[in-house]
């Protein structure tokens, strides 16, 4: 059996009442996005201050479950970055 369902016309001056601000879109430039990489120590966060260029995704695959990382980075901590990690699997895409 088909279910067949009715057309229905969109009133174009309708105003549904969502917004969306530019700033949640996801890949919306933004302007110079700053190095999100912590160069602090243990009293706080200290972030690198670079502009960023790399958004580097870190997939853990020792099994046990941890969540992907998606970090902003500039280039000196990318190259970091991939040589300290050991089991986990990097994708690295330009900004």
């Amino acid at each position: 059996m088909v279910r067949m369902q009715e057309a229905v016309s969109v009133d174009a001056e309708r105003d549904v009442g969502e917004r969306v601000d530019v700033g949640e879109l996801a890949g919306v430039d933004r302007g110079r996005q700053i190095c999100e990489c912590d160069h602090g120590d243990d009293e706080g966060y200290q972030p690198c201050g670079r502009t960023a260029k790399w958004r580097v995704t870190v997939d853990c695959v020792c099994g046990e479950g941890h969540p992907r990382r998606v970090e902003i980075l500039c280039s000196r901590c990318m190259r970091t970055l991939r040589q300290i990690q050991g089991r986990e699997a990097i994708t690295v895409r330009r900004l």
